[in-house]
């Protein structure tokens, strides 16, 4: 689906496709995926997310995503990272460190979904209020303090989502996080709508990749066995006029 890049320090190749695709797919060698070069290519769009459960010994910014760590080897169902949450953390990179067999992680570019809707669609979502939050399943995955954070301020988005930077149009609305909304929608279908589109990464040595929270939708299948994964969060420390769409 979209170009591979190869160079960890050509910063302006990976925010443009980033922002081009919303998605990208770094290939690198392997002893470039650690703690210093992922916060290097996070930092490259702005702030790093400083996580309070599952994160590595000794840093903060970097949380492991393992069959004993963060969401375990389970289902894990179509959402948009952070859609919970009230700190702004636009974008999310994931590194593959090991696994005992081939997994992938399977992508929406909810963009292209928006676009593909019909416009009695596109007119109906145009006012929808998702409101999200956390399934009680997923307890324990983020530590008490960000609970309470998240329980003080209900969550809502636009379905009909503007990106902050790009200013194009997604449809937004997270199934797995997803409460309620201020009028009714057929999710089951908006599901169906955007996996008819979907994309799987393979994950394999030296891979990561990035993603738009705003614009991709993701979810992982179960696994067996072993696998390991590093993960940082990053929000935008763009102005409207530092980026245009190419």
């Amino acid at each position: 689906m979209n170009m591979v890049i190869d160079d960890i320090n050509d910063s302006e190749a990976i925010v443009k496709e980033y922002f081009d695709s919303g998605f990208v797919h770094i290939k690198t060698d392997p002893k470039n995926i650690n703690p210093d070069v992922l916060k290097q290519i996070g930092k490259y769009f702005g702030k790093l997310l400083v996580t309070g459960k599952h994160h590595i010994p000794g840093d903060r910014y970097i949380q492991l995503i393992s069959e004993d760590a963060l969401f375990g080897s389970g289902d894990v169902p179509w959402h948009n990272d952070f859609s919970y949450s009230p700190g702004d953390y636009h974008g999310s990179l994931l590194a593959f460190v090991e696994a005992d067999t081939p997994t992938y992680t399977e992508f929406t570019d909810c963009n292209e979904a928006y676009i593909q809707l019909s416009e009695e669609d596109k007119k109906y979502i145009e006012d929808v209020e998702c409101t999200f939050g956390i399934p009680g399943k997923y307890d324990g995955l983020i530590s008490d303090t960000q609970v309470k954070v998240i329980q003080k301020v209900v969550m809502k988005r636009p379905m009909a989502m503007t990106h902050p930077v790009t200013h194009q149009k997604s449809i937004y609305f997270s199934p797995e996080t997803l409460m309620e909304t201020n009028k009714p929608i057929d999710k089951e279908r908006y599901v169906k709508h955007c996996e008819s589109i979907a994309f799987k990464h393979h994950w394999d040595t030296g891979s990561m990749i990035l993603w738009d929270n705003r614009r991709m939708l993701h979810r992982r299948k179960p696994f067996t066995g072993h696998r390991k994964l590093l993960r940082v969060n990053f929000q935008y420390e763009f102005k409207e006029h530092d980026y245009t769409v190419h």
